[in-house]
């Protein structure tokens, strides 16, 4: 973890759940972290917690509102605050959010809403700093997708999408930026025990509910401590969990084999 001291970390979605242990580990480490959430509530929360874990009193440790979604506040607020902090050497987005259901009983607002935010919320970011990032040549960025963006599960429609296009995105963007020294991974984390978690607990069909009783959430701090690591490496897909990995194994060389055990058990009416 000592890579992370003195260098500048901006983390979104950081005021609960994986983003703000993110941003708890970062600031541990000796980073200098900027924590982003929509709720001002919650980060003044949360800047607690940081402030209780610091590594040494020169760090700078703040938290700014903000909702990746508005691509203009994103932009004026990154702008600001690269401006005072100078260029992030590391920016991990973690805001995001799952709204459950069979695709007849989602509102097509549903899939917009999780689009705007868990993709869009990205790209919107990507778009502020990476010029900053190739102009130092150096830094690296984090998009949070799911095992929901490379398994397509039942009751996800949806999220799935969502979580797919960040995969995607970020593939594609880390080969636009190697030549520039500017690293791109995603995370992929299985359920984890989070505020999010409990509200899209309440909307899942009870087959979702029933197929997840076999694979029980993870605490977001293991989430956050297993991306730290991997971190220090150049792999592209971070999975945190051994089940997780065996999954996207499965996923790409023997898709049959896992679709049995994802499969929809039984057609409610």
């Amino acid at each position: 973890m000592k890579q992370y001291a003195d260098k500048i970390a901006f983390v979104t979605g950081a005021s609960e759940g994986i983003g703000k242990e993110v941003a708890k580990g970062l600031v541990r480490a000796g980073a200098h972290v900027v924590a982003f959430s929509r709720s001002k509530e919650k980060l003044a929360a949360a800047m607690k917690e940081f402030e209780s874990v610091r590594a040494n009193p020169a760090q700078k440790i703040s938290v700014e509102p903000l909702d990746v979604t508005q691509d203009k506040q994103v932009s004026e607020t990154l702008e600001r605050v690269m401006s005072q902090q100078g260029t992030p050497d590391y920016v991990i987005n973690c805001a995001g959010y799952a709204r459950p259901g069979y695709i007849q009983d989602l509102e097509l607002d549903h899939f917009r809403k999780m689009m705007d935010l868990n993709y869009f919320g990205i790209v919107n970011v990507c778009k502020t700093v990476v010029p900053h990032l190739t102009k130092a040549g150096k830094g690296m960025i984090v998009n949070t997708s799911s095992m929901a963006g490379f398994i397509g599960l039942f009751g996800y429609t949806g999220y799935c999408g969502s979580k797919y296009a960040v995969v995607g995105f970020s593939e594609a963007l880390r080969r636009e930026l190697e030549p520039f020294n500017v690293k791109v991974a995603v995370l992929c984390p299985p359920n984890t025990r989070t505020p999010g978690l409990d509200e899209e607990n309440k909307y899942k069909p009870a087959a979702v509910l029933k197929t997840e009783e076999k694979a029980k959430p993870v605490n977001p701090d293991q989430v956050a401590n297993e991306l730290l690591k991997c971190m220090t490496k150049n792999d592209f897909m971070i999975v945190p969990t051994f089940d997780g990995r065996m999954a996207y194994s499965l996923s790409r060389f023997a898709p049959g084999i896992l679709g049995r055990f994802v499969k929809r058990p039984s057609a409610e009416v």
